[in-house]
């Protein structure tokens, strides 16, 4: 199964947990280490059992998305929608603040929004990713239909809320 990692472009702050995470699958046999690429960004993460890259151009990660049968990502909303909109299987794992990986917990709130309309499956652990592995098979994301003004309105209600 062809995987993509990505975290995003974020510099002040590292993600090396998910990095971390991913190696232990590799090493364990869930993930095939041949099989997924990840976007580290600029955490100069030193990858031993699956390749690595730093960034990439708007047209090369979409390339990139679109020969991926699983993205495992943070609660980009960029990143996510244009997985769906490739019908792709995602797995969101959202940054933290309680992990010192963002300064508050607004993609962990993103991913229950998409997690609640079964868009994508989310993990905030290695075992909850693990668990979301084994569910991929059977899972179908619902098709995403690009609605901005919608998804504007959900974004400025969540940030008034909060």
């Amino acid at each position: 199964m062809k995987t993509l990692v990505t975290i995003g472009s974020m510099v002040e702050k590292k993600f090396t947990r998910l990095f971390d995470i991913v190696e232990d699958l590799c090493e364990e046999g869930i993930l095939d280490g041949e099989e997924v690429i990840a976007q580290v960004g600029f955490d100069n993460y030193d990858a031993k059992n699956f390749s690595t890259f730093d960034m990439a151009a708007d047209e090369e990660f979409k390339r990139l998305i679109s020969q991926s049968d699983l993205i495992i990502t943070h609660a980009g909303t960029g990143t996510v929608t244009a997985c769906l909109k490739q019908r792709k299987k995602v797995i969101i794992f959202p940054r933290m603040a309680e992990f010192d990986e963002h300064y508050d917990d607004h993609q962990l709130e993103l991913c229950e929004l998409f997690k609640k309309d079964d868009y994508v499956l989310c993990a905030t652990n290695k075992e909850e990713l693990i668990e979301c592995i084994g569910r991929l098979e059977g899972f179908l994301p619902k098709e995403f239909k690009s609605n901005n003004s919608s998804m504007n309105k959900i974004i400025i209600d969540f940030i008034e809320q909060g």
